[in-house]
Protein backbone atom coordinates (compact mmCIF):
# COMPACT_ATOMS: atom_id res chain seq x y z
CA UNK A 1 0.00 0.00 0.00
CA UNK A 2 1.61 3.36 -1.33
CA UNK A 3 0.96 6.34 0.63
CA UNK A 4 1.88 10.11 -0.13
CA UNK A 5 3.98 12.18 2.77
CA UNK A 6 4.79 15.61 1.15
CA UNK A 7 4.55 14.85 -2.43
CA UNK A 8 7.14 11.88 -1.73
CA UNK A 9 6.18 8.37 -2.39
CA UNK A 10 6.61 6.32 0.27
CA UNK A 11 5.53 2.08 1.55
CA UNK A 12 4.57 0.73 4.29
CA UNK A 13 6.78 -1.64 5.74
CA UNK A 14 5.28 -4.73 4.83
CA UNK A 15 5.11 -3.38 1.55
CA UNK A 16 8.60 -1.97 1.17
CA UNK A 17 9.73 -5.30 2.60
CA UNK A 18 7.94 -7.77 -0.02
CA UNK A 19 9.22 -4.95 -3.26
CA UNK A 20 12.91 -5.33 -1.75
CA UNK A 21 12.75 -8.86 -1.85
CA UNK A 22 11.47 -9.33 -4.97
CA UNK A 23 13.89 -6.93 -6.91
CA UNK A 24 16.81 -9.16 -5.32
CA UNK A 25 14.85 -12.26 -6.67
CA UNK A 26 13.08 -14.10 -4.02
CA UNK A 27 9.92 -16.45 -5.34
CA UNK A 28 9.23 -17.76 -2.30
CA UNK A 29 9.73 -17.97 1.24
CA UNK A 30 9.24 -20.51 3.86
CA UNK A 31 7.39 -20.93 7.57
CA UNK A 32 4.75 -21.05 9.52
CA UNK A 33 2.65 -18.42 9.90
CA UNK A 34 0.85 -16.54 13.54
CA UNK A 35 -1.73 -13.87 13.50
CA UNK A 36 0.66 -10.80 13.02
CA UNK A 37 2.52 -12.59 9.87
CA UNK A 38 -0.91 -12.18 8.06
CA UNK A 39 0.06 -8.71 6.89
CA UNK A 40 3.36 -10.10 5.65
CA UNK A 41 2.16 -13.28 4.17
CA UNK A 42 -0.57 -10.58 2.20
CA UNK A 43 1.91 -8.29 1.31
CA UNK A 44 4.36 -11.03 -0.22
CA UNK A 45 1.48 -12.31 -1.71
CA UNK A 46 0.57 -9.29 -3.86
CA UNK A 47 4.51 -9.51 -4.87
CA UNK A 48 4.52 -12.37 -6.53
CA UNK A 49 6.58 -14.21 -3.60
CA UNK A 50 5.12 -17.77 -2.57
CA UNK A 51 4.89 -18.78 1.00
CA UNK A 52 5.35 -22.40 1.21
CA UNK A 53 3.76 -23.73 4.94
CA UNK A 54 6.24 -26.21 6.22
CA UNK A 55 5.85 -28.65 8.69
CA UNK A 56 8.32 -27.77 11.38
CA UNK A 57 9.31 -24.16 11.75
CA UNK A 58 13.57 -26.10 11.83
CA UNK A 59 12.81 -27.34 7.95
CA UNK A 60 11.19 -23.58 6.96
CA UNK A 61 15.22 -22.39 7.13
CA UNK A 62 16.67 -25.42 6.13
CA UNK A 63 14.43 -24.89 2.63
CA UNK A 64 15.66 -21.24 2.55
CA UNK A 65 19.02 -22.11 2.83
CA UNK A 66 19.19 -24.82 -0.23
CA UNK A 67 17.16 -22.45 -1.92
CA UNK A 68 19.77 -19.91 -1.56
CA UNK A 69 23.03 -22.77 -2.52
CA UNK A 70 20.75 -23.68 -5.73
CA UNK A 71 19.52 -20.44 -7.28
CA UNK A 72 22.15 -17.64 -5.86
CA UNK A 73 19.19 -15.98 -4.23
CA UNK A 74 18.98 -15.15 -0.47
CA UNK A 75 16.71 -17.41 1.07
CA UNK A 76 13.53 -16.40 3.17
CA UNK A 77 12.18 -18.52 6.11
CA UNK A 78 9.83 -17.16 8.22
CA UNK A 79 8.11 -18.19 12.10
CA UNK A 80 6.14 -16.39 14.81
CA UNK A 81 7.60 -15.46 18.44
CA UNK A 82 8.43 -17.55 21.27
CA UNK A 83 8.22 -21.22 20.03
CA UNK A 84 8.45 -20.80 16.65
CA UNK A 85 11.46 -18.47 16.51
CA UNK A 86 13.40 -21.63 18.64
CA UNK A 87 12.16 -23.79 16.42
CA UNK A 88 13.75 -21.36 13.48
CA UNK A 89 16.87 -21.09 15.00
CA UNK A 90 18.08 -24.81 14.71
CA UNK A 91 17.75 -24.18 10.60
CA UNK A 92 19.25 -21.08 10.98
CA UNK A 93 22.28 -22.15 12.61
CA UNK A 94 23.00 -23.77 9.47
CA UNK A 95 22.82 -21.42 7.28
CA UNK A 96 25.74 -19.24 9.66
CA UNK A 97 28.23 -22.41 9.34
CA UNK A 98 27.10 -23.66 6.17
CA UNK A 99 27.90 -20.16 4.84
CA UNK A 100 24.25 -19.71 2.80
CA UNK A 101 22.68 -16.15 2.40
CA UNK A 102 18.97 -16.17 4.42
CA UNK A 103 16.70 -13.39 6.00
CA UNK A 104 15.38 -15.37 8.90
CA UNK A 105 11.82 -13.41 9.83
CA UNK A 106 10.71 -13.44 13.00
CA UNK A 107 7.27 -11.38 14.70
CA UNK A 108 8.35 -10.39 17.96
CA UNK A 109 6.22 -8.79 20.99
CA UNK A 110 5.73 -4.99 21.04
CA UNK A 111 8.10 -2.28 22.49
CA UNK A 112 5.95 -2.18 26.13
CA UNK A 113 6.47 -6.01 26.39
CA UNK A 114 10.24 -6.20 25.91
CA UNK A 115 11.60 -7.83 29.22
CA UNK A 116 8.19 -8.51 30.76
CA UNK A 117 6.66 -11.68 31.66
CA UNK A 118 4.41 -12.80 29.36
CA UNK A 119 2.98 -15.93 27.08
CA UNK A 120 5.42 -16.50 24.39
CA UNK A 121 7.93 -13.41 25.65
CA UNK A 122 11.89 -13.96 25.24
CA UNK A 123 15.04 -12.38 23.96
CA UNK A 124 14.74 -12.89 20.16
CA UNK A 125 17.68 -10.99 19.55
CA UNK A 126 19.89 -12.51 22.22
CA UNK A 127 18.17 -15.89 20.64
CA UNK A 128 19.68 -15.20 17.12
CA UNK A 129 22.93 -13.38 18.31
CA UNK A 130 25.10 -16.30 18.02
CA UNK A 131 23.22 -17.85 15.28
CA UNK A 132 23.27 -14.81 12.62
CA UNK A 133 25.53 -12.39 11.25
CA UNK A 134 23.75 -9.93 12.53
CA UNK A 135 19.95 -9.16 14.05
CA UNK A 136 17.62 -6.42 14.27
CA UNK A 137 14.51 -5.31 15.91
CA UNK A 138 12.63 -3.46 12.65
CA UNK A 139 10.96 -0.01 14.40
CA UNK A 140 9.08 2.27 12.19
CA UNK A 141 12.13 4.54 12.30
CA UNK A 142 14.59 2.26 11.09
CA UNK A 143 12.81 -0.60 9.13
CA UNK A 144 13.84 1.08 5.75
CA UNK A 145 17.58 1.34 5.73
CA UNK A 146 18.00 -2.08 7.74
CA UNK A 147 15.82 -4.39 5.40
CA UNK A 148 17.80 -2.53 2.26
CA UNK A 149 21.29 -3.45 4.55
CA UNK A 150 20.43 -6.87 5.78
CA UNK A 151 20.14 -8.19 1.83
CA UNK A 152 23.29 -6.41 1.67
CA UNK A 153 24.94 -8.33 4.53
CA UNK A 154 23.59 -11.44 4.63
CA UNK A 155 25.47 -11.66 1.05
CA UNK A 156 28.88 -10.42 2.07
CA UNK A 157 31.55 -12.82 2.88
CA UNK A 158 31.00 -15.15 4.34
CA UNK A 159 27.83 -15.42 3.22
CA UNK A 160 25.32 -16.16 6.33
CA UNK A 161 21.78 -15.44 8.07
CA UNK A 162 20.71 -12.26 9.26
CA UNK A 163 17.57 -11.79 11.80
CA UNK A 164 15.12 -9.32 11.46
CA UNK A 165 12.46 -9.07 14.33
CA UNK A 166 9.16 -7.78 12.98
CA UNK A 167 7.09 -6.23 16.61
CA UNK A 168 3.37 -7.43 16.44
CA UNK A 169 2.29 -3.64 15.96
CA UNK A 170 4.85 -3.34 13.07
CA UNK A 171 2.57 -3.59 9.62
CA UNK A 172 0.82 -0.76 8.58
CA UNK A 173 3.96 1.66 9.43
CA UNK A 174 5.31 3.69 7.22
CA UNK A 175 8.95 2.87 5.53
CA UNK A 176 11.75 5.37 5.99
CA UNK A 177 14.23 4.09 3.66
CA UNK A 178 16.60 6.75 5.03
CA UNK A 179 16.96 6.08 8.43
CA UNK A 180 20.25 5.31 10.25
CA UNK A 181 21.23 1.91 11.06
CA UNK A 182 23.78 0.77 13.76
CA UNK A 183 24.94 -2.83 14.22
CA UNK A 184 28.03 -4.56 13.22
CA UNK A 185 29.15 -7.02 10.47
CA UNK A 186 31.44 -8.87 13.15
CA UNK A 187 34.62 -8.54 13.84
CA UNK A 188 37.67 -8.97 11.02
CA UNK A 189 39.54 -12.45 11.72
CA UNK A 190 43.18 -12.46 12.68
CA UNK A 191 46.03 -12.64 10.40
CA UNK A 192 48.62 -15.44 12.05
CA UNK A 193 51.04 -14.51 9.73
CA UNK A 194 51.12 -11.08 9.36
CA UNK A 195 53.61 -9.06 7.10
CA UNK A 196 53.68 -9.34 3.45
CA UNK A 197 51.61 -12.27 2.88
CA UNK A 198 51.60 -12.92 -0.48
CA UNK A 199 55.29 -12.32 -1.02
CA UNK A 200 55.87 -14.65 1.69
CA UNK A 201 53.60 -17.30 0.55
CA UNK A 202 55.19 -16.87 -3.01
CA UNK A 203 58.57 -18.34 -1.49
CA UNK A 204 56.81 -21.18 -0.32
CA UNK A 205 54.49 -21.89 -3.29
CA UNK A 206 58.00 -21.91 -5.87
CA UNK A 207 59.84 -23.71 -3.85
CA UNK A 208 57.38 -27.11 -2.91
CA UNK A 209 58.29 -29.66 -4.61
CA UNK A 210 55.62 -32.13 -3.10
CA UNK A 211 52.49 -30.05 -2.60
CA UNK A 212 49.02 -30.74 -2.04
CA UNK A 213 46.36 -29.04 -2.26
CA UNK A 214 43.14 -29.20 0.25
CA UNK A 215 39.47 -27.78 -1.28
CA UNK A 216 36.75 -26.38 0.90
CA UNK A 217 33.70 -25.01 1.15
CA UNK A 218 34.73 -21.38 -0.32
CA UNK A 219 36.00 -22.59 -3.63
CA UNK A 220 32.65 -24.91 -3.82
CA UNK A 221 30.98 -21.43 -3.76
CA UNK A 222 32.98 -19.25 -5.45
CA UNK A 223 34.41 -19.35 -8.98
CA UNK A 224 37.26 -20.95 -7.58
CA UNK A 225 36.20 -24.41 -8.10
CA UNK A 226 35.75 -23.94 -11.71
CA UNK A 227 39.36 -22.55 -12.34
CA UNK A 228 40.77 -25.16 -10.04
CA UNK A 229 39.85 -27.57 -12.95
CA UNK A 230 42.05 -25.97 -15.74
CA UNK A 231 44.74 -24.87 -13.06
CA UNK A 232 45.22 -28.68 -13.22
CA UNK A 233 45.74 -28.86 -16.47
CA UNK A 234 48.75 -27.33 -16.22
CA UNK A 235 49.93 -28.25 -12.58
CA UNK A 236 49.75 -31.94 -11.77
CA UNK A 237 49.30 -31.92 -8.15
CA UNK A 238 47.29 -33.70 -5.64
CA UNK A 239 43.75 -32.69 -4.51
CA UNK A 240 41.74 -34.02 -1.32
CA UNK A 241 38.55 -32.13 -0.92
CA UNK A 242 36.35 -31.32 1.94
CA UNK A 243 32.71 -32.62 2.05
CA UNK A 244 30.62 -29.82 1.14
CA UNK A 245 33.26 -29.47 -1.72
CA UNK A 246 32.12 -32.71 -3.37
CA UNK A 247 31.38 -32.25 -7.26
CA UNK A 248 34.52 -29.41 -7.50
CA UNK A 249 36.72 -32.02 -8.67
CA UNK A 250 35.73 -35.85 -10.17
CA UNK A 251 36.39 -38.91 -8.43
CA UNK A 252 38.27 -40.17 -11.23
CA UNK A 253 40.38 -36.74 -12.23
CA UNK A 254 43.98 -37.69 -12.07
CA UNK A 255 44.65 -35.06 -9.03
CA UNK A 256 41.97 -35.68 -6.63
CA UNK A 257 42.90 -38.12 -4.01
CA UNK A 258 39.53 -38.45 -1.68
CA UNK A 259 37.60 -36.75 1.02
CA UNK A 260 38.89 -35.53 4.05
CA UNK A 261 36.80 -36.77 7.43
CA UNK A 262 34.46 -38.93 5.67
CA UNK A 263 34.90 -42.93 5.65
CA UNK A 264 38.48 -44.41 4.82
CA UNK A 265 39.83 -40.86 5.22
CA UNK A 266 42.85 -42.45 7.16
CA UNK A 267 44.17 -44.14 4.05
CA UNK A 268 44.90 -40.33 3.30
CA UNK A 269 47.49 -40.22 6.26
CA UNK A 270 50.52 -40.83 4.11
CA UNK A 271 49.83 -38.90 1.65
CA UNK A 272 49.02 -35.98 3.67
CA UNK A 273 52.62 -36.71 5.31
CA UNK A 274 54.88 -36.92 2.07
CA UNK A 275 53.69 -33.65 1.48
CA UNK A 276 56.23 -30.62 1.89
CA UNK A 277 53.43 -27.73 1.10
CA UNK A 278 49.60 -27.78 2.09
CA UNK A 279 47.86 -25.49 0.41
CA UNK A 280 44.31 -24.44 1.61
CA UNK A 281 42.34 -23.27 -1.31
CA UNK A 282 38.88 -21.74 0.11
CA UNK A 283 39.76 -23.60 3.00
CA UNK A 284 36.59 -23.00 5.39
CA UNK A 285 37.95 -24.55 8.46
CA UNK A 286 34.19 -24.83 10.05
CA UNK A 287 34.22 -28.53 8.03
CA UNK A 288 37.03 -29.76 9.15
CA UNK A 289 39.82 -27.82 11.34
CA UNK A 290 43.15 -27.36 10.22
CA UNK A 291 44.27 -29.02 13.50
CA UNK A 292 42.81 -32.24 13.13
CA UNK A 293 44.65 -33.18 10.13
CA UNK A 294 47.61 -31.18 9.53
CA UNK A 295 51.26 -32.26 8.94
CA UNK A 296 54.08 -30.50 10.54
CA UNK A 297 54.85 -28.55 6.96
CA UNK A 298 54.09 -24.92 5.88
CA UNK A 299 50.61 -23.87 5.16
CA UNK A 300 49.40 -21.29 3.19
CA UNK A 301 45.76 -21.02 3.29
CA UNK A 302 43.84 -18.88 0.68
CA UNK A 303 40.62 -17.05 1.48
CA UNK A 304 38.03 -14.57 0.68
CA UNK A 305 38.23 -13.15 4.05
CA UNK A 306 40.66 -13.28 7.58
CA UNK A 307 40.24 -16.36 9.48
CA UNK A 308 40.66 -17.52 13.12
CA UNK A 309 43.62 -19.61 12.29
CA UNK A 310 45.94 -19.95 15.19
CA UNK A 311 48.63 -22.36 14.04
CA UNK A 312 52.26 -21.53 14.03
CA UNK A 313 53.89 -20.32 10.99
CA UNK A 314 50.32 -20.54 9.11
CA UNK A 315 50.37 -17.78 6.03
CA UNK A 316 47.08 -16.14 4.69
CA UNK A 317 45.96 -14.89 1.58
CA UNK A 318 43.12 -12.89 1.61
CA UNK A 319 41.95 -12.11 -1.93
CA UNK A 320 39.61 -12.40 -4.44
CA UNK A 321 39.52 -16.36 -5.82
CA UNK A 322 40.59 -15.28 -9.49
CA UNK A 323 43.69 -14.03 -7.46
CA UNK A 324 44.42 -17.23 -5.85
CA UNK A 325 45.51 -18.84 -8.91
CA UNK A 326 48.00 -15.91 -10.52
CA UNK A 327 49.76 -16.42 -7.27
CA UNK A 328 50.04 -20.54 -7.49
CA UNK A 329 51.13 -20.28 -10.86
CA UNK A 330 55.06 -21.24 -10.12
CA UNK A 331 53.59 -24.28 -8.23
CA UNK A 332 55.54 -26.91 -9.66
CA UNK A 333 54.55 -30.67 -10.61
CA UNK A 334 55.04 -33.63 -8.84
CA UNK A 335 54.46 -37.31 -10.40
CA UNK A 336 55.52 -38.82 -6.88
CA UNK A 337 53.04 -37.16 -5.25
CA UNK A 338 50.42 -38.05 -8.27
CA UNK A 339 51.14 -41.40 -8.07
CA UNK A 340 50.52 -41.64 -4.30
CA UNK A 341 47.29 -40.01 -4.87
CA UNK A 342 46.17 -42.36 -6.78
CA UNK A 343 47.14 -45.58 -4.97
CA UNK A 344 45.37 -43.85 -2.50
CA UNK A 345 42.35 -43.41 -4.42
CA UNK A 346 42.58 -46.70 -5.97
CA UNK A 347 43.10 -47.97 -2.24
CA UNK A 348 40.04 -46.41 -0.66
CA UNK A 349 37.83 -47.19 -3.71
CA UNK A 350 39.04 -51.20 -3.28
CA UNK A 351 38.29 -50.96 0.32
CA UNK A 352 34.75 -49.75 -0.26
CA UNK A 353 34.27 -52.58 -3.23
CA UNK A 354 35.43 -55.33 -0.79
CA UNK A 355 32.51 -54.34 1.29
CA UNK A 356 30.30 -57.64 2.77
CA UNK A 357 27.63 -58.23 0.33
CA UNK A 358 23.68 -58.34 0.53
CA UNK A 359 21.83 -55.02 1.88
CA UNK A 360 24.26 -52.89 3.32
CA UNK A 361 24.78 -48.81 3.62
CA UNK A 362 27.94 -49.28 1.07
CA UNK A 363 26.11 -51.76 -1.53
CA UNK A 364 22.81 -50.33 -1.22
CA UNK A 365 24.90 -46.74 -2.13
CA UNK A 366 26.45 -48.74 -5.01
CA UNK A 367 23.41 -49.48 -6.62
CA UNK A 368 21.62 -46.15 -6.26
CA UNK A 369 24.63 -44.67 -7.94
CA UNK A 370 24.20 -47.44 -10.90
CA UNK A 371 20.37 -46.79 -11.31
CA UNK A 372 20.14 -43.38 -10.60
CA UNK A 373 20.87 -41.01 -13.65
CA UNK A 374 23.92 -38.64 -13.03
CA UNK A 375 21.92 -35.41 -13.12
CA UNK A 376 20.12 -36.60 -10.11
CA UNK A 377 20.18 -34.45 -7.20
CA UNK A 378 21.04 -36.49 -3.72
CA UNK A 379 20.35 -34.87 -0.53
CA UNK A 380 21.99 -36.35 2.58
CA UNK A 381 21.20 -36.24 6.20
CA UNK A 382 23.11 -36.33 8.97
CA UNK A 383 24.36 -39.94 10.44
CA UNK A 384 26.72 -42.73 9.62
CA UNK A 385 25.35 -42.92 6.18
CA UNK A 386 26.59 -39.36 5.43
CA UNK A 387 30.20 -40.77 6.21
CA UNK A 388 29.95 -43.09 2.98
CA UNK A 389 28.04 -40.75 0.94
CA UNK A 390 30.61 -38.08 1.07
CA UNK A 391 33.46 -40.49 0.12
CA UNK A 392 31.68 -42.56 -1.89
CA UNK A 393 29.61 -40.82 -3.88
CA UNK A 394 30.86 -38.59 -7.05
CA UNK A 395 28.26 -36.14 -8.94
CA UNK A 396 28.52 -33.07 -10.64
CA UNK A 397 28.68 -29.87 -8.87
CA UNK A 398 25.93 -28.98 -6.79
CA UNK A 399 24.63 -32.43 -7.17
CA UNK A 400 25.36 -33.56 -3.85
CA UNK A 401 23.33 -31.35 -0.80
CA UNK A 402 24.27 -32.19 2.38
CA UNK A 403 25.45 -30.24 6.19
CA UNK A 404 28.54 -30.11 7.53
CA UNK A 405 29.47 -26.90 9.38
CA UNK A 406 26.02 -27.71 11.39
CA UNK A 407 25.54 -30.89 11.17
CA UNK A 408 21.97 -31.20 11.82
CA UNK A 409 20.14 -34.52 12.14
CA UNK A 410 17.06 -34.06 10.02
CA UNK A 411 18.23 -32.15 7.54
CA UNK A 412 18.08 -34.52 4.45
CA UNK A 413 14.32 -34.45 4.00
CA UNK A 414 13.70 -30.69 4.09
CA UNK A 415 16.68 -30.04 1.77
CA UNK A 416 14.65 -32.36 -0.90
CA UNK A 417 11.94 -30.68 -0.79
CA UNK A 418 13.75 -27.32 -1.67
CA UNK A 419 15.67 -28.83 -4.56
CA UNK A 420 12.50 -30.56 -6.47
CA UNK A 421 10.88 -26.75 -6.11
CA UNK A 422 14.10 -25.64 -7.44
CA UNK A 423 13.88 -27.46 -10.55
CA UNK A 424 17.26 -28.82 -10.59
CA UNK A 425 16.47 -31.22 -13.42
CA UNK A 426 16.80 -34.66 -12.69
CA UNK A 427 14.90 -36.11 -10.23
CA UNK A 428 15.84 -35.38 -6.42
CA UNK A 429 16.45 -38.48 -4.08
CA UNK A 430 16.68 -37.68 -0.34
CA UNK A 431 19.25 -40.69 1.62
CA UNK A 432 18.64 -41.08 5.35
CA UNK A 433 18.71 -43.06 8.11
CA UNK A 434 16.02 -44.00 10.47
CA UNK A 435 16.33 -41.39 13.26
CA UNK A 436 17.18 -38.58 11.02
CA UNK A 437 13.86 -39.48 9.17
CA UNK A 438 11.77 -38.99 12.48
CA UNK A 439 13.11 -35.64 13.05
CA UNK A 440 11.65 -34.47 9.61
CA UNK A 441 9.34 -36.58 8.83
CA UNK A 442 6.51 -34.13 8.76
CA UNK A 443 7.55 -32.74 5.62
CA UNK A 444 6.34 -35.70 3.48
CA UNK A 445 2.93 -33.75 4.17
CA UNK A 446 4.68 -31.05 2.38
CA UNK A 447 5.83 -32.60 -0.20
CA UNK A 448 2.77 -34.44 -1.08
CA UNK A 449 0.56 -31.37 -0.68
CA UNK A 450 3.00 -29.26 -3.21
CA UNK A 451 3.20 -32.45 -5.87
CA UNK A 452 6.90 -33.19 -5.29
CA UNK A 453 7.90 -35.77 -7.26
CA UNK A 454 10.98 -37.30 -4.27
CA UNK A 455 12.39 -40.51 -3.58
CA UNK A 456 13.28 -40.65 0.15
CA UNK A 457 15.85 -43.71 0.94
CA UNK A 458 15.63 -44.59 4.33
CA UNK A 459 18.90 -46.87 5.57
CA UNK A 460 16.94 -48.45 7.91
CA UNK A 461 18.43 -50.58 11.28
CA UNK A 462 17.28 -49.56 14.21
CA UNK A 463 19.27 -47.74 16.03
CA UNK A 464 21.41 -44.73 15.70
CA UNK A 465 24.24 -46.28 14.17
CA UNK A 466 27.00 -43.58 14.40
CA UNK A 467 27.00 -42.96 18.16
CA UNK A 468 26.48 -47.14 18.61
CA UNK A 469 29.92 -46.79 16.66
CA UNK A 470 31.74 -44.33 19.30
CA UNK A 471 30.44 -46.50 21.60
CA UNK A 472 32.32 -48.92 20.71
CA UNK A 473 35.35 -47.62 20.30
CA UNK A 474 35.35 -46.42 24.37
CA UNK A 475 34.15 -50.81 24.94
CA UNK A 476 31.05 -49.69 25.59
CA UNK A 477 27.79 -51.41 25.54
CA UNK A 478 25.27 -50.03 23.30
CA UNK A 479 22.72 -47.78 25.15
CA UNK A 480 20.28 -44.97 24.50
CA UNK A 481 20.50 -45.56 20.78
CA UNK A 482 17.41 -47.92 20.08
CA UNK A 483 15.13 -46.51 17.21
CA UNK A 484 12.59 -48.95 16.48
CA UNK A 485 12.22 -52.85 15.89
CA UNK A 486 11.46 -54.50 12.58
CA UNK A 487 10.02 -52.08 10.42
CA UNK A 488 10.27 -48.13 10.94
CA UNK A 489 6.85 -47.68 9.26
CA UNK A 490 5.24 -51.15 9.59
CA UNK A 491 3.23 -50.45 6.52
CA UNK A 492 2.86 -49.65 3.11
CA UNK A 493 1.94 -46.06 3.55
CA UNK A 494 3.11 -43.20 5.57
CA UNK A 495 1.15 -40.07 5.67
CA UNK A 496 -0.60 -40.84 2.35
CA UNK A 497 2.97 -41.79 0.39
CA UNK A 498 3.96 -44.99 -0.65
CA UNK A 499 6.42 -47.23 1.13
CA UNK A 500 8.39 -49.94 -0.17
CA UNK A 501 10.12 -51.66 2.24
CA UNK A 502 13.19 -53.94 1.01
CA UNK A 503 15.53 -56.74 2.34
CA UNK A 504 17.93 -57.55 -0.50
CA UNK A 505 19.49 -55.72 -3.51
CA UNK A 506 17.09 -57.06 -5.95
CA UNK A 507 14.20 -55.65 -4.18
CA UNK A 508 16.01 -52.53 -3.59
CA UNK A 509 16.98 -52.05 -7.30
CA UNK A 510 12.99 -52.79 -8.29
CA UNK A 511 11.90 -50.50 -5.91
CA UNK A 512 14.07 -48.02 -7.09
CA UNK A 513 12.95 -48.15 -10.15
CA UNK A 514 9.51 -48.06 -9.67
CA UNK A 515 10.23 -44.80 -7.63
CA UNK A 516 11.37 -43.40 -10.67
CA UNK A 517 8.80 -44.10 -12.89
CA UNK A 518 6.23 -42.69 -10.66
CA UNK A 519 4.70 -39.35 -10.92
CA UNK A 520 4.78 -38.15 -6.88
CA UNK A 521 6.58 -38.68 -3.71
CA UNK A 522 7.64 -42.40 -2.48
CA UNK A 523 9.50 -43.91 -0.13
CA UNK A 524 11.93 -47.09 0.49
CA UNK A 525 12.62 -48.44 3.02
CA UNK A 526 16.01 -50.48 3.22
CA UNK A 527 16.84 -52.78 5.80
CA UNK A 528 20.50 -52.61 5.66
CA UNK A 529 23.33 -54.72 7.70
CA UNK A 530 25.12 -51.32 9.14
CA UNK A 531 28.04 -54.26 10.20
CA UNK A 532 30.44 -52.55 7.38
CA UNK A 533 30.06 -48.61 9.16
CA UNK A 534 32.87 -50.70 12.24
CA UNK A 535 35.33 -50.77 9.96
CA UNK A 536 34.92 -47.44 7.31
CA UNK A 537 34.15 -44.69 9.79
CA UNK A 538 37.14 -43.35 10.63
CA UNK A 539 38.21 -42.62 14.63
CA UNK A 540 37.55 -38.81 15.92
Amino acid sequence: MFQDQGGIEVMVIEDFLSRQLREAGVRRFFGIPGGPSIPYMEAFRKAGIEFILTSHEASAAVMADVTARLTGVTGVCHATFGPGAVNLASGVGGALLDRSPLIALTSEMPEAWLGRTAQMNIDQQALFRPLTKETFRLTADNAGEIIIRSLELANEEYPGPVHLGLPSDLAGSVARPDSNVSGSAGTPGHNPAGGNSEARAGVLIASSRRPLIAVGLTAMRTVAGRSLIRFLEDHKVPVVVTPMAKGVITYDHPSCAGVLFHALSDRLARLIRAADLVIGLGYDPVEYNYESWLPEVPLVHFDTKPSDLRISGAIEVVSAPEEWFRLLSPLGSSEEMMALAARTRDDIRASLNRAERGLNPVTALSLMREVLPPDATVTADVGSHLHLTGQMWDVQRGKLIMTNGWSSMGFGLPAAVAAALAGSGGPVVCVTGDGGFAMSAGEIITARRLGLKIIVVVFSDGELNLIKVKQSWKRLSPYGIHVHDGSLFGADRFLGVDVQRVTDLSGMRSALKRALDSGGCGIIEAAVNPAVYDDLIVKS
